[in-house]
């Protein structure tokens, strides 16, 4: 069984040590990035991870498996990888679906939506930081919200138990995607 102590980020396997994990189409600078891409054919998307590769202390594919990164995000329909040696998360939207994830051998979660948001309008009711911390304080392995995360949220977030936050929008809408990603850590350790 996972580690109980689920406000700490996880760092029992390579790299994940972040409070921070930025879900990205294309190349940013972050301490643990999810390469998106989703639509993108899988020689681009490998492109994509190379490149990334020296951005980031983290690179973990969505939905793809690939040496390069050093772990994968699933989806709720994705298939658990059970020989793979990586980091895994999985996309999680109610209690139910984290406890489903720890069974399967998850070392993370991502948990949303806990606002409304603009990336994802009309995705599911948000959860909100009651329910963020409801199922913060019942997981077993680290919890990052995500779904409106934007400054100003990312400390309300810390504080209702997140191991960390999760941020989409808030980067992809940005001028200056470095910037937003020092003021979210900023927030983080405020």
């Amino acid at each position: 069984m996972p580690s109980s102590d689920h406000r700490r980020p996880l760092s029992s396997k390579r790299a994940l040590d972040s409070e921070l994990l930025v879900l990205s189409d294309v190349v940013v600078r972050a301490p643990a990035v999810i390469l998106r891409a989703k639509n993108r054919p899988p020689q681009l998307r490998r492109e994509l991870a190379k490149l990334m590769r020296s951005k980031t202390e983290c690179l973990i594919l969505a939905s793809m498996i690939d040496p390069v990164a050093d772990g994968v995000h699933l989806a709720g329909f994705d298939r658990f990888p059970t020989a793979y040696q990586g980091i895994v998360g999985r996309s999680c939207h109610g209690l139910d679906e984290v406890r489903q994830a720890e069974l399967e051998g998850v070392d993370y979660v991502t948990i949303s939506p806990i606002f409304e948001t603009e990336s994802k309008p009309g995705y599911g009711p948000p959860l909100g930081l009651g329910g963020l911390g409801r199922i913060a304080r019942q997981a077993h392995v680290p919890v990052y919200a995500l779904g409106g995360i934007d400054l100003g949220r990312v400390a309300v977030c810390r504080d209702a138990g997140a191991a960390g936050v999760a941020v989409q929008g808030a980067v992809a809408r940005s001028a200056n995607p470095d910037e937003t990603i020092a003021a979210i850590l900023d927030e983080w350790h405020s």
